[in-house]
């Protein structure tokens, strides 16, 4: 069974905004008796490219390396293929790459055995994959692993092109080399916005999850008593020195939301502690605003988290009606008016962005009739 590759993000965190041929001929000439033999081989497209590099990382330490695409002399619309890796060395977190991203496709797994993953990437459209990374994958190296080369195999590649039609694909293996001392547990790439799943600068309120190795707590903890915590299981998050909500903790994840404060900055310093302990730490830089929409299913590409006019969920078989109103739940808006406070429950008059909002929908503008912090949940 194929599940989507899914982030924990809870949804009570939210701004509402109500409203993409290589031809190989051989000729091989004989004159015997003077006779002219000329042999031809049949033109045959070129087989699509999927790629992994050969990449080292330390022990207990993470990385994100990129599966690679590149278009045969055909297109290609819905891809298909095994990663085989060393589970007792190494998990994996995946996320759609930019080539994926851009062609609307959605990225779904499912593991076949403990060291072999199934990916699938396809989409609720016909439009071709283009050249890029294709998905991008977190590799969280364990604190027990053995050293040496830890091969990254990919095993039965298949494609179809937008009509349906199987397509040749080839696959380049890619390798992990395990050496060295402990390496970084949390790269800057490992910061995403919890929306799009899309790494970059963060912006003030925006709602980040952060994947790395041995990060958190050794379970999987959520606030108790109130919708954000400044600190699960001993895990922290600080910008600048100032604590971060949290909204959830684990091993290899933390959700949190990055501080008003850091408004006006152009870089931010992110720290990671346990138990007052520094695990990860390094500058990122900061924008006035990082929006993203969230997606119905959390994988930040596809159907958006989109309510209709009615409060049902928006869907390709519960469409909206053309001129009805509806509520996009988006983050990332940046500073708001009355100033953002970390963490709270919106109540009141709700914070609204400074910064202007804009809303397309199929390329046209729409008419905004609230853009704000979404009442009753975390602004």
């Amino acid at each position: 069974m194929c599940k989507k590759q899914i982030s924990s993000m809870p949804a009570q965190n939210l701004l509402s905004v109500i409203v993409c041929q290589k031809v190989q001929t051989s000729h091989a000439v004989s004159s015997f008796l003077a006779h002219i033999v000329v042999l031809v081989f049949v033109p045959f497209a070129a087989a699509q490219q999927l790629s992994l590099p050969v990449e080292s990382a330390g022990v207990g330490s993470s990385l994100v390396v990129s599966a690679n695409f590149a278009p045969g002399s055909g297109p290609v619309s819905v891809l298909q293929f095994d990663l085989q890796y060393d589970s007792s060395a190494m998990s994996l977190v995946a996320t759609v790459g930019d080539a994926a991203r851009v062609s609307g496709k959605s990225l779904y797994y499912s593991d076949l055995t403990p060291n072999q993953r199934r990916f699938i990437v396809a989409g609720l459209n016909q439009k071709p994959v283009p050249a890029g990374t294709l998905i991008n994958l977190f590799i969280i190296v364990s604190s027990t692993a053995a050293s040496g080369v830890h091969a990254l195999s990919l095993t039965n590649l298949s494609g179809a092109d937008p009509n349906g039609t199987l397509t040749p694909m080839m696959g380049t293996n890619g390798s992990l080399s395990v050496e060295g001392p402990m390496g970084s547990k949390l790269q800057p790439s490992g910061v995403l916005n919890a929306a799009s799943l899309d790494s970059g600068p963060v912006a003030p309120g925006e709602i980040v999850t952060l994947i790395g190795s041995g990060i958190g707590p050794a379970g999987e903890l959520q606030p108790a008593t109130s919708a954000t915590s400044m600190a699960l299981g001993g895990t922290r998050v600080l910008f600048d020195g100032s604590p971060a909500p949290l909204l959830y903790a684990g091993p290899n994840q933390i959700n949190a939301i990055v501080p008003f404060g850091i408004s006006g900055q152009d870089v931010t310093q992110i720290l990671v502690t346990n138990g007052g302990q520094v695990i990860a730490g390094f500058p990122i830089p900061v924008s006035a605003a990082a929006p993203a929409i969230f997606t119905r299913d959390a994988s930040g590409v596809g159907p958006g988290a989109t309510l209709n006019q009615d409060s049902s969920v928006n869907s390709p078989l519960n469409p909206a009606d053309r001129g009805s109103v509806v509520v996009i739940y988006a983050t990332g808006a940046g500073a708001t008016d009355p100033l953002g406070v970390d963490g709270q429950v919106t109540a009141g008059v709700p914070p609204r962005p400074v910064l202007p909002v804009s809303v397309q929908i199929g390329g046209i503008d729409s008419e905004i009739l609230y853009a704000g912090a979404a009442p009753g949940l975390i602004a």
